[in-house]
């Protein structure tokens, strides 16, 4: 199950699991949309060290409906990855989103975090 924790006034801290359910963005999205009625915004770390992927095409469809309807909604996304097939995913996909987003390895969690909370 993925995990949430509130790290900053509009920042969620997300750990994936190494796969990813559909019922994993049902106990995101009201998390994600608490924060986005008090804040406006939502800045997310996601830590994806451990993602192999997702368990099946229902868990990649509510993913990608949860990424769309939560967008535009959030100014940055900091990724902790593990393996070259995650960055070539974040890498095309950053293309189409509206959020900032850059890609950290796994020793680099400090710069995601100061990046994150701080934006330096």
């Amino acid at each position: 199950m993925i995990r949430t924790e509130i790290i900053g006034s509009n920042v969620i801290r997300i750990t994936a699991p190494d796969k990813l359910e559909r019922a994993d963005f049902e106990h995101l999205a009201p998390v994600a949309d608490d924060l986005i009625k008090k804040f406006g915004t939502l800045r997310l770390l996601i830590d994806a060290t451990s993602l192999k992927g997702w368990k099946n095409v229902a868990a990649l469809q509510h993913h990608a409906a949860f990424v769309k309807s939560h967008q535009r909604k959030v100014d940055r996304i900091a990724v902790i990855l593990a393996h070259d097939w995650q960055r070539w995913l974040v890498a095309a996909v950053k293309v189409f989103l509206h959020p900032e987003v850059r890609v950290y390895k796994e020793n680099e969690e400090s710069e995601a975090l100061k990046w994150i909370l701080n934006g330096s």
